[in-house]
């Protein structure tokens, strides 16, 4: 997958991928190192799907079950039992030595999903694009803006600094506005592609599969009207409002900030 991604590329840009993998994979222990070698992998993101389940025998240094298919209450054909910290442990050295793994907590994901209310219907998450920033079900689209916080901080590195909510709860709402008309470009350019591929001269059978697969993503566009609102510069908003990342108060205006997000969108 990895080499066939390297291959795709648009505009002198290379194409970009994410693979996960369930940390209950019986092969998690090889995903997580693959990437010490540099040699492999070389064209795609690798995150593991971090479920409570796991978590929580990490917090109490228990055993967890590696099983296949990955799933609780599946039929496993495969299955044992190995200590979670020596996992995390493994996890940890290669985040930190190579960048990645990422990590996804895949149960807190789906907990706040709004898409996954409607996975009936087909927007169960099943991975995210390529870099993380956004969950996404089959076919869908990775439709990104970031708002930079930096810019919302008044008084930056004074004891008069202060994050305009105000500000940037209206701008938010200018920002998901501008999103939904993106949309409506990118069905005005898929329609395009559909067309394009229909006057192709090839025949029926051989363009079948293509047509078929910008149609899937056509619908899931249509259907969905997904969108990813979100933000950069947290740490340096942080730092400039004098507040230690990763401290009480850093949490708290962390969660500040999103709410604020969250209901401009």
């Amino acid at each position: 997958w990895s080499n066939s991604c390297r291959e795709v590329a648009q505009g002198g840009r290379r194409g970009a991928l994410m693979m996960t993998i369930s940390c209950h994979h019986p092969q998690i222990r090889d995903f997580i190192k693959i990437k010490r070698d540099l040699t492999k992998v070389t064209g795609a993101n690798i995150s593991i799907r971090l479920t409570d389940e796991f978590m929580e025998a990490v917090k109490n240094k228990e055993h967890v079950q590696l099983r296949f298919p990955v799933e609780k209450d599946a039929q496993h054909l495969v299955s044992e039992m190995v200590d979670a910290n020596m996992i995390w442990d493994e996890i940890i050295e290669s985040a930190h030595n190579f960048a990645e793994p990422g990590l996804l907590f895949w149960d807190n994901i789906i907990r706040e999903s709004p898409a996954d209310c409607y996975s009936e219907f087909g927007f169960k998450t099943i991975s995210t694009n390529p870099c993380g920033e956004i969950p996404l079900s089959a076919y869908d689209s990775c439709r990104l803006l970031v708002l930079n916080l930096f810019g919302f901080v008044k008084n930056p590195f004074t004891k008069k600094a202060y994050f305009d909510y105000k500000e940037f709860y209206e701008t938010v709402q200018v920002a998901q506005r501008l999103m939904d008309n993106l949309i409506d470009l990118e069905i005005e350019s898929i329609e395009g592609i559909i067309s394009k591929i229909k006057k192709d001269p090839e025949k029926t059978g051989i363009k079948t599969r293509e047509l078929e697969l910008w149609q899937n993503i056509l619908d899931a566009c249509l259907k969905g009207r997904r969108t990813g609102t979100g933000i950069t510069a947290l740490g340096d908003t942080l730092a400039a409002l004098d507040i230690p990342y990763g401290s009480g108060a850093g949490i708290h205006t962390t969660e500040k900030i999103y709410k604020t997000l969250k209901f401009g969108a």
